[in-house]
C-alpha cells in the first residue's frame, strides 16, 4: 500500500479497509530509491527466517525424497 507524508501525517494514497488500531509497518524510501529496490530490501529481510525454517534436521528428511 502506498502513502506519502504531507508534512504532518502519513496519508494513504488509496483507501484501505483496516480495522481501527490495526498495526502497520511503514518503510520510508530514501532519496531516489525505486519501489523495486525497496521490495528487494524487504525480501532480503526474510532470508534469515527462511534459512532457519528450511535448513534444519527435520527438513533434511524431506530433501531426500
Amino acid at each position: 500500500m502506498s502513502a506519502h507524508f504531507d508534512g504532518k501525517h502519513v496519508v494513504l494514497d488509496e483507501p484501505a479497509t483496516l480495522a481501527p488500531n490495526t498495526p502497520v509497518t511503514v518503510v520510508v524510501r530514501e532519496g531516489d530509491e525505486t519501489e523495486a529496490e525497496v521490495a528487494l530490501w524487504c525480501a532480503n529481510l526474510s532470508q534469515e527466517t527462511f534459512r532457519q525454517i528450511w535448513d534444519n534436521p527435520l527438513d533434511a528428511d524431506y530433501d531426500q525424497h
